[in-house]
């Protein structure tokens, strides 16, 4: 269990903590976990690991303030460039580095851009760029891969346990063992407090089990 400031993402600390368990504690042969854990550098490096990975797929939410979205662009493999609606190309121009990994990004001409009779739905008035670029996972193969299995009944299996297992041992902690807030300021206190409320169920089970 770990805990995490309110302005950290919790998908943030997830790959470390998997890689120090997986290597220094005990061999892990697979995970789940909830769509916020659904990026594609997650499903890249558990992989390399020789974690099988169950994750639910994340929504995917239009993140630009205009009607083309990226699903409105079409990919030529075979020339390595993204056609727009408008029939015009974007090239790849650059590798770029984010917190989330590492993103192809593929932009239009400027030339093109400032002559299309549909720059209104791909362009934002205040783009300072004035061509549209498209944002490709370096690693959006490795989640491609990983999700097509997603239908199979060992990854609805899997998924059906963590509901049980992890949402079910939450529900439990909130419910019955004063987890439904922290009582006490910083990091620290509130690993504590979890870890105390999980040690409180894990007793409780063993009990139980016991008798």
């Amino acid at each position: 269990q770990t805990v995490t400031a309110g302005d950290v993402n919790d998908s943030v600390p997830y790959l470390d903590l998997m890689e120090q368990i997986h290597t220094n504690v005990v061999p892990i042969q697979s995970a789940t976990a909830d769509a916020a854990y659904d990026f594609p550098l997650a499903h890249r490096v558990l992989g390399e690991l020789g974690i099988d990975f169950f994750v639910r797929p994340q929504k995917t939410a239009a993140r630009v303030s205009v009607q083309f979205t990226r699903d409105d662009f079409y990919r030529d493999e075979n020339r390595d460039v993204y056609l727009c609606p408008g029939g015009k190309e974007l090239r790849l121009k650059r590798l770029a580095r984010s917190a989330s990994g590492l993103f192809w990004e593929y932009q239009a001409d400027q030339r093109d851009c400032a002559l299309c009779p549909l720059r209104d739905k791909c362009l934002r008035e205040d783009d300072k760029r004035g061509a549209r670029k498209v944002s490709v996972s370096y690693f959006a193969a490795d989640r491609q891969r990983n999700l097509e299995r997603r239908y199979s009944p060992e990854y609805r299996d899997a998924l059906k346990l963590r509901q049980v297992w992890c949402e079910g041992s939450f529900s439990a902690q909130k419910r019955e063992h004063n987890l439904a807030r922290i009582l006490r300021r910083g990091l620290e206190a509130a690993e504590d407090h979890c870890l105390l409320s999980a040690t409180a169920l894990n007793l409780k089970r063993m009990i139980k089990h016991a008798g």
